[in-house]
């Protein structure tokens, strides 16, 4: 079976997401002819300009699948494949927590253009009030490998008189809230609590970090099942995470991890109070492999999705 995976290119000059990659990566190596196309830049004409570029491709190659990641390049992946027999897959990334126009034209396509629709978890799938396949992207354990956290802190540069507490995205990007882990950090009046924002590394990079971390922290307002919560986890690193997508199902019974309510930052301190006091590493891991999530069992479900079509 021949897929081409359509997402957006503008992370790091044409590159796609790293857990896009890593979803692609373990497709390819089920068996399925994987190509991939990266949609570059933004706005209406960037859009037009890839919905051009993939007629074609899908003219040359004839594949089976589209599978579009993130709703605006389901758009592209819609007119693409106009006039072939091509059929579409949209995974939904994000969440929906409000009635939106955005929330009204996804349903629209859901509904009545798109030939399968994956959201990350069932909160989505209830926002959005369709019955959806929900499969979370899933994490490479060969990758996230557990590291002694000793010698990771020494690779990162932590010193053992600090309490490090990472933070895993850029600063600037809005809806991640830092401002929030930057205030519930000072509020727990702790000179030796470090927080240490996380961006702009490898996956290779971020494995070190985790294993080195005294606990994750996150922050965001909106998710869908957040891949950082599950890297943390098989890196066995405590978590202290607002309730967002699937955090509060996927962390539930593993000690050393907490869930708080979005926004309410005098929880987030008191979140972050406990797992620091924990002061071990957690079960995470086990978590992840009871619960099917590694990227050989994601990749065996998505291709049950294309088998259905």
């Amino acid at each position: 079976m021949k897929v081409i995976f359509v997402a957006s290119g503008n992370k790091h000059v044409g590159t796609v997401s790293a857990f896009v990659k890593s979803q692609y990566l373990s497709l390819e190596r089920e068996g399925l002819e994987m190509m991939l196309f990266p949609v570059r830049g933004k706005g209406w004409k960037a859009y037009a300009k890839a919905t051009w570029q993939l007629q074609r491709l899908i003219r040359k190659e004839r594949p089976a699948i589209v599978h579009a990641h993130y709703s605006m390049c389901g758009l592209v992946a819609s007119a693409g494949t106009l006039f072939s027999s091509t059929k579409v897959v949209v995974s939904i990334l994000g969440s929906f927590p409000r009635q939106t126009f955005k929330r009204r034209w996804v349903r629209f396509f859901i509904r009545h253009v798109w030939d399968a629709t994956i959201v990350k978890s069932q909160r989505t799938s209830n926002q959005l009030g369709i019955p959806l396949p929900v499969i979370p992207n899933g994490v490479n354990l060969e990758q996230f490998t557990l590291i002694e956290q000793q010698q990771a802190r020494e690779i990162c540069g932590f010193d053992n008189d600090h309490k490090y507490i990472i933070w895993c995205s850029h600063p600037t990007r809005t809806e991640k809230h830092f401002n929030w882990a930057k205030e519930a950090v000072q509020r727990l009046d702790d000179d030796k609590a470090v927080l240490y924002p996380v961006y702009d590394k490898s996956h290779d990079e971020v494995v070190k970090y985790m294993c080195a971390a005294d606990l994750l922290l996150l922050t965001s307002v909106m998710e869908g099942s957040p891949n950082v919560i599950k890297e943390a986890m098989a890196c066995n690193c405590p978590i202290v995470s607002t309730d967002v997508g699937d955090v509060q199902w996927i962390t539930e019974g593993v000690d050393g991890t907490y869930v708080v309510p979005i926004g309410d930052i005098p929880a987030l301190t008191e979140g972050i109070r406990k797992a620091l006091a924990w002061g071990k590493r957690t079960n995470g891991r086990d978590r992840i492999l009871q619960y099917g999530l590694t990227t050989t069992e994601i990749a065996k479900k998505i291709i049950s999705v294309y088998d259905s079509l």
